[in-house]
């Protein structure tokens, strides 16, 4: 098992690297709703300090997906830019972080770790102008912490059930990369801003995640990542038109096979 694990992690990084090859890597603060983004999809971010056992390659810190698209706009990026934060207004460089848990658990490392004093930020579930300009100042650095990340993407819109097929990607890598009460593969530095985290889970298993952290992992979807990878590198779509996709998602999801 902790072979199959470990040669798992060698082909999940390897598809990732063939990613980057195609599109390179992003950074939100350069980013914009005027790129050709997909529908739907799925996001990595890597984090700076942050190795793979081999010293050489960042790790994957946090998986995400798109919300769900409306009117014709990506649903991704849609997701990356609520990650990201505003850019406009007020509040610039700020965010919400109550509509991204990505942003709630570095917000809560950044508190603790420097000793930033920011009571409403994990005990207020609702905001009003007055809280957010207490936070801002903490909102803006998770921001900076954020834009500081790499990420890739790979979209899901030539999938038949795109919603199904991000899912069973971001469930299934968390779960793989995951350090939670496992043998540690590609284990946190001891400086990673992580282990500051007020959530357990997040400091156990080394990424910003406290879902899925503990699940076990079915490698199949190492396959459905190629071949959407591929689909994302090429251009191409309906390549998972294929007879039994449709039921293997809804094992994969459900349990129901």
């Amino acid at each position: 098992m902790l072979m199959k694990r470990f040669n798992d992690l060698q082909l999940f990084y390897e598809l990732l690297q063939q990613l980057e090859e195609k599109i390179g890597r992003h950074y939100l603060a350069e980013c914009s709703n005027r790129m050709e983004w997909p529908y739907q999809g799925v996001y990595f971010f890597f984090e700076p300090g942050e190795y793979r056992d081999n010293g050489t390659e960042l790790r994957v810190v946090r998986i995400g997906v798109s919300n769900p698209p409306r009117d014709k706009q990506s649903g991704l990026w849609d997701r990356l830019r609520q990650n990201r934060g505003t850019v406009a207004g007020k509040l610039s460089g700020g965010g919400d972080h109550r509509i991204s848990d990505f942003r709630t658990y570095v917000g809560s490392a950044l508190a603790r770790r420097d000793n930033i004093i920011c009571p409403t930020w994990e005990e207020a579930p609702r905001s009003n102008a007055s809280i957010r300009e207490a936070e801002h100042h903490l909102e803006a650095r998770v921001t900076e912490v954020i834009c500081g990340m790499p990420f890739l993407w790979i979209s899901t819109d030539s999938s038949k059930n795109p919603s199904m097929a991000r899912q069973v990607i971001k469930n299934n890598a968390i779960a793989l990369l995951s350090n939670y009460q496992k043998p540690a593969r590609d284990k946190a530095s001891e400086g990673w801003l992580g282990s500051y985290c007020q959530n357990r889970l997040v400091r156990l298993s080394g990424l910003w995640h406290s879902d899925h952290v503990g699940d076990n992992y079915d490698p199949i979807f190492i396959n459905l990542m190629k071949k959407l990878i591929k689909a994302t590198c090429a251009g191409i779509g309906s390549i998972l038109a294929l007879e039994g996709w449709g039921q293997l998602f809804l094992t994969l999801i459900t349990g129901v096979g």
